[in-house]
């Protein structure tokens, strides 16, 4: 009985939903919650730690321009993102870890809001823009991504905003400001990240405006070229005053990361046919959107859904021609795949006269997401971990979503609402699942971190240098600088008598390396700073630390 009047109120709430007022404030409210929510829950990963390491050293060392990590030079990525985790660590410290995700937080939550602008100006329809937006700020790889504070999130932001503002212009709308105006977003984009938010959002989107409008006219080439200038200007600002401030360096830096790009994570051209693996709970949905003959006989905007198609399209093309290949590199994808599967929902949703294979198929997908929140609410309580607050709630939760999805589908059959119980799954997942996750992912039960030994140190009033390491996970942690010795320099030897050493490697060798420099070595003790315990693939030696006593 309780749950039937949980889903009757539910079913009415939803009627309201269907406003265009009040669909607009629930996705602000879903996004606030993805994007928001225990942002301080889930570890720190290798990207965000080199974003914060860095930020720090900019606040503590001054290193506003000239970049670096752990005290080196750090020019592979350009500063605007650091610079804005840099200003929230000044303000909130830099161990507060929400504090510094939530700039990447606010991006995403923005990229989100031009995206609905976006659709909405298009095909000037708000509750398709609705839907997309829904689909997006649900999307996995959109929570993900946009929930930690690497480069990409900020380029990409900036380049949904400034492609807003680039398509008023194509239409005709304050056009000079607006070209102006996209092309400061597009230079910030640049200075987030070089010019992967152009190559990834921005040519493919405009192929795909020339294939469904045509060729510019003579008046926007011009606001393109105006666009363009000033995209180069802002974006490529930094680059060139390093480049000519410090051009050995920059140069050495630059090259390397072209080798690491071509050589590191290289896999084939097709590896990126499983992207709708990536949207989650949207996978069966995103396919069907990509049906372009039957998509575009269904819609009443069939040119609007087509810029979408060829954007979605040409977007994969262009990822899939680069030899580095990493899931979350398919992020700019899930924009335009959005609108696409959002015009098939928008679709099914008007219709009440569906073929029966087109409903049974429907049914079917709905299904699988109920079967999926109902094992997840019962399946929540077998996982290796205490049962907590969080943990009944994120079950309950999930039940109901999943009684929903059954109700709806079965007994209303109601796409819509089922679609709406999809949104409580993942709201749910928002508030409550987040903490259960971050419970899971924290199990290695020999967990140590080499902060442990700062107490020591300080109270010999001696410091920690590093040899053979790299850890830019352990560095953020640590809060402070560990300058590198190399034995085939001496400019890099300390000049105190004694001094501690940590290294990623206890093999003889690397000890025989440090005794041949006149060097006594001692072991000291064993750091693991693995937040997730073997046999997780995301244990790594990286994060371990075999510290050693020196003494010249």
């Amino acid at each position: 009985m309780l749950s039937m009047l949980v889903l009757n109120i539910f079913a009415k709430n939803i009627r309201i939903m269907k406003s265009q007022k009040y669909s607009y404030y629930l996705l602000l409210i879903v996004g606030a919650v993805l994007l928001f929510a225990h942002l301080g829950k889930l570890y720190v990963d290798i990207m965000e730690a080199r974003n914060f390491v860095s930020a720090r050293e900019m606040a503590d060392e001054g290193h506003w321009i000239f970049t670096t990590m752990n005290g080196l030079p750090r020019y592979e990525k350009p500063p605007l993102p650091t610079w804005l985790s840099a200003w929230m660590g000044e303000i909130f410290s830099f161990g507060n870890i929400g504090a510094l995700r939530f700039p990447a937080a606010l991006s995403s939550f923005l990229l989100v809001i031009f995206f609905y602008r976006i659709v909405n100006f298009l095909s000037n329809n708000a509750r398709l823009a609705f839907i997309s937006s829904m689909v997006l700020i649900t999307n996995f790889l959109v929570i993900y991504v946009g929930r930690r504070a690497n480069w990409d999130i900020y380029s990409y932001s900036f380049m949904v905003i400034g492609i807003y503002y680039f398509i008023l212009a194509l239409k005709d709308v304050k056009t000079i400001p607006n070209y102006l105006f996209a092309g400061v977003l597009f230079g910030l984009s640049v200075l987030s990240k070089g010019p992967t938010g152009p190559y990834v959002l921005l040519i493919p989107l405009y192929i795909g405006y020339i294939i469904v409008f045509g060729w510019p006219k003579w008046k926007e080439i011009r606001g393109i070229v105006l666009c363009a200038v000033v995209t180069v200007l802002i974006g490529f600002s930094w680059y060139i005053y390093i480049y000519l401030a410090d051009p050995d360096t920059f140069i050495t830096i630059m090259e390397k990361e072209a080798t690491a790009r071509g050589n590191r994570d290289v896999k084939p051209f097709t590896r990126y046919l499983s992207f709708p693996v990536q949207t989650g709970v949207w996978i069966l949905y995103s396919v069907i959107g990509l049906i372009f003959p039957m998509i575009k006989k269904r819609t009443e905007q069939p040119k609007i859904y087509m810029l979408f198609f060829y954007w979605t399209l040409f977007s994969l093309i262009l990822l899939s021609l680069i030899p580095s290949k990493k899931e979350r590199y398919l992020f700019p994808m899930m924009v335009p795949l959005a609108a696409t599967t959002g015009y098939y929902l928008y679709f099914l949703f008007q219709n009440f006269n569906l073929k029966r294979w087109e409903l049974n198929l429907n049914k079917v997908i709905f299904t699988i997401l109920g079967t999926v929140a109902l094992m997840i609410g019962i399946g929540v309580y077998f996982l290796p971990l205490e049962i907590s607050f969080y943990t009944v709630l994120f079950s309950v939760s999930a039940l109901i979503a999943a009684a929903g999805l059954f109700y709806f589908i079965y007994i209303k059959r109601n796409f819509e609402s089922a679609f709406y119980s999809v949104i409580l799954l993942m709201t749910a997942t928002g508030i409550f699942g987040i903490p259960v996750l971050d419970k899971m992912l924290s199990n290695n039960k020999n967990f140590k971190s080499l902060t442990n030994i700062k107490g020591k140190l300080q109270h010999e009033n001696v410091k920690l240098y590093s040899y053979s390491e790299y850890s830019p996970e352990v560095w953020f942690r640590y809060q402070e600088i560990l300058p590198e010795i190399k034995t085939e320099d001496p400019k890099t030897f300390p000049k105190e008598k004694e001094f501690y050493v940590a290294m990623n490697t206890n093999q003889p060798e690397f000890i025989k390396n440090l005794e041949e420099l006149g060097w006594k070595v001692t072991y000291v003790d064993t750091f693991d700073d693995n937040e997730e315990a073997l046999p997780s693939k995301n244990y790594t030696d990286r994060k371990i630390h075999y510290v050693y006593k020196i003494i010249k």
